[in-house]
């Protein structure tokens, strides 16, 4: 498998840490710039060597057609869009005008000895032979990656804490399966070695993201039992809205929870992948079925018997007590939105 995949750490878009391979903040960067996860890992293919030649005269075939047809328009793009493999295209541009047989002849003549090399390739990426728009697309996106220093991993950590820190990686699929090997560099779903005494709660330690709007549950409680109100999770259709009440005692809509959250990962600097959020509803809604949370005046609560398993049983140490950094930046961030108010 490393044979395979080499290409992909010589960018930096992978990295080798012991036996495993992890994505880096490269990956990560490059892939902001798609709309669709599929296009980014269907493009990685385009950073081999050899493969992303072969595309480039693919792309060259149909702008050696647009020349004579005079299509002006289609040439200015084809040299704008590969402005850094033109060196290449020109070089064989070269070899094929030492032939006395037409140019278009020659690159398809060059093309069909290729073709049997890439099937398999081609029909995973392109469903089956490349099309040009499609190569140019790719072709386009690999051009303006940018390399980066990688940041350095450290391990996962055992401690909320030690796990909700600057850097990590966390997956956005809040379907994913959860492993039951423990993961070492990213934030995933995993069936957590500790054992928790109360089953319920031993789901919430097993979903990042469900332990995170738990998490959030518990702060809005903890604030409040302060003698102040700064945040609130309402419930709006099938939606999560957040309220803030700023200082001078005015309550105004922050946004989703979704937003908020996606905000929230970006000021710590944890890097999300794909770089989408979407659908913490659902975590809200899975959570109100286990009962883990209620609604109370259209607003997701604590229920008084969940509180009290919290603070009254050995499960503090694991939730709260190794929390404390992640619960401190959550509130600080409350604090600090309402201030901008």
């Amino acid at each position: 498998m490393s044979d395979t995949i080499a290409f992909l750490e010589e960018q930096s878009l992978l990295e080798r840490v012991q036996d495993r391979y992890i994505i880096t903040n490269n990956w990560l960067t490059y892939g902001q710039q798609f709309q669709s996860e599929q296009d980014h890992l269907l493009s990685l293919f385009c950073f081999k060597d050899d493969y992303q030649k072969y595309l480039v005269e693919v792309a060259l075939l149909t702008a050696l057609k647009m020349s004579e047809t005079d299509d002006i328009q289609g040439i200015e793009t084809f040299v704008t869009n590969l402005s850094k493999l033109s060196i290449y295209a020109i070089s064989v541009l070269a070899e094929i005008k030492q032939d006395n047989s037409t140019s278009i002849g020659l690159m398809e003549k060059r093309l069909k000895q290729r073709e049997e090399q890439y099937q398999s390739l081609n029909h995973f990426i392109f469903n089956g032979p490349p099309h040009y728009q499609r190569v140019m697309y790719y072709l386009r996106n690999v051009q303006v990656y940018k390399q980066e220093n990688v940041i350095e991993d450290t391990s996962l950590g055992k401690k909320l804490d030690d796990q909700w820190q600057k850097g990590r990686k966390i997956s956005t699929n809040l379907s994913l399966s959860p492993l039951k090997e423990r993961p070492l560099y990213t934030l995933v779903p995993f069936i957590p070695e500790r054992k928790i005494d109360h089953p319920q709660f031993q789901h919430i330690f097993t979903y990042p993201w469900k332990l995170f709007v738990f998490l959030c549950c518990i702060v809005r409680e903890n604030f409040e039992a302060q003698g102040v109100q700064p945040i609130r999770f309402q419930v709006v259709g099938d939606g999560v809205d957040v309220l803030l009440t700023a200082s001078n005692h005015q309550q105004f809509r922050y946004g989703s929870f979704d937003e908020f959250a996606i905000e929230f990962c970006k000021v710590n600097q944890y890097l999300l992948f794909s770089s989408e959020l979407s659908n913490l509803q659902t975590v809200f809604q899975n959570l109100v079925e286990r009962k883990l949370l209620t609604i109370v005046d259209d607003e997701y609560r604590l229920p008084t018997i969940i509180e009290d398993v919290i603070y009254h049983t050995r499960l503090f140490i694991p939730l709260i007590a190794e929390s404390k950094q992640l619960r401190g930046r959550l509130e600080q961030w409350i604090d600090e939105l309402r201030e901008k108010r």
